[in-house]
């Protein structure tokens, strides 16, 4: 989404909405998160990027960012609450990937509350917009604070590479996107014969020795991968939590820093 998208001013219309609590907007997006997950140290250095958390209450953001730009390349999110907790979490990741952080941190509830509206006139909670996004401010704040020395760290770390290869840093949001553009415009067929190379080799072996297996379904748009798990993972409570994130994660290192997994039945 573009930075214009958020050039608005506080959203005009009635106080009170229909009586659901949330747009439906919001409902979905809870329902169906695309960001939830973390980044940890080992993701932003493998990709030469600061990473930048920040915790309020019952929300997380995790920001992938390039030290050289400031240019986020990368958000996700961890939320504990409610529907307009998730909301707010997904929302934010979307607009903040590919934006400077000044730019993020910048961000305010009566943006974000306009966005998550069904229609411009009717507000998306039926609580006030400062109550249900109360985290928003406090949150990016203290993103700001973090990213200081999450920055400086990941420039040294880059001066250091810089001086032992002896060539320039390339800025690592621009090489990172043009890998994820060179990704988008591979054949699909090529896509899956590369994730499927990547299974063989990182993922089938651990779930061969537990008696399970995967099998990729389809791939839509270079970024949803669908699998059906077989054997023993249909009943693994891991198949949903701990062992899909990590072959999410290993997917997003190695091929597409979007690639989501998504398990399907028959």
């Amino acid at each position: 989404m573009s930075n214009a998208s958020l050039e608005m001013g506080s959203p005009a219309g009635p106080t009170e909405r229909p009586p659901s609590k949330f747009s439906k907007k919001i409902e979905t997006l809870a329902a169906n998160p695309k960001h939830r997950g973390a980044f940890f140290t080992e993701d932003a250095s493998s990709k030469d990027l600061a990473l930048a958390t920040a915790k309020y209450k019952d929300i997380k953001v995790y920001w992938l960012v390039d030290p050289q730009t400031d240019l986020i390349y990368d958000a996700k999110f961890f939320s504990y609450g409610g529907p307009a907790s998730v909301a707010l979490g997904e929302m934010l990741c979307t607009l903040v990937k590919g934006m400077k952080l000044e730019s993020a941190v910048a961000i305010t509830v009566p943006q974000i509350e306009a966005l998550l509206r069904d229609e411009p006139g009717v507000p998306a909670t039926a609580a006030p917009a400062e109550e249900a996004f109360s985290s928003l401010p406090p949150l990016l704040a203290s993103a700001q604070e973090v990213y200081v020395s999450a920055k400086a760290l990941a420039l040294a770390t880059l001066t250091l590479k810089a001086s032992q290869s002896g060539q320039p840093r390339r800025s690592s949001f621009e090489a990172l996107t043009e890998a994820d553009k060179s990704w988008m415009a591979m054949p699909k067929e090529d896509q899956i014969k590369t994730i499927e190379t990547i299974m063989d080799k990182d993922i089938r072996p651990g779930l061969n020795m537990d008696g399970g297996d995967l099998h990729i379904r389809d791939l839509e748009e270079g970024q949803r991968l669908l699998i059906k798990w077989q054997g023993a993972c249909g009943g693994c409570a891991s198949s949903t939590g701990a062992t899909l994130s990590y072959i999410e994660d290993s997917l997003r290192r190695q091929v597409f820093g979007g690639m989501q997994v998504i398990p399907v039945e028959d």
